[in-house]
């Protein structure tokens, strides 16, 4: 059974100093990375509005969750972060806006010889 564990923000903690620290906990951080630039990205498009976060990560897969009210980001952001990402989906629920990346870990690579 795999396990999936929850993380929330510390206190004060910056959101890119929140993700850093969850790709840093997952056991296989290198196909996660990219996680790390489309917030970034997406933090660049809210201009300074509240963000909430989480994330729910297991040995094969990292989902972070950001919550924002507001206006919606552009779709066009939206479309291309799916390009780079495993599954993204953005919705409104109520008065916000919810956008989930998920990035899948590969499985290792086997060779025959």
């Amino acid at each position: 059974m795999m396990k999936i564990e929850t993380y929330i923000p510390e206190e004060d903690e910056e959101a890119l100093d929140f993700v850093h620290r969850v790709i840093d906990l997952q056991p296989d951080r290198v196909p996660l990375r990219i996680i790390e630039q489309l917030v970034e990205i997406v933090l660049g498009e809210l201009k300074g509005r509240d963000c909430l976060m989480s994330a729910e990560g297991s040995e094969k897969f990292l989902t972070v969750t950001m919550r924002h009210g507001g206006r919606a980001i552009d779709d066009r952001l939206v479309w291309v972060m799916g390009d780079h990402t495993d599954r993204i989906e953005y919705h409104p629920e109520g008065d916000e806006w919810v956008l989930s990346i998920r990035r899948d870990v590969p499985p290792p690579f086997v060779s025959r010889r």
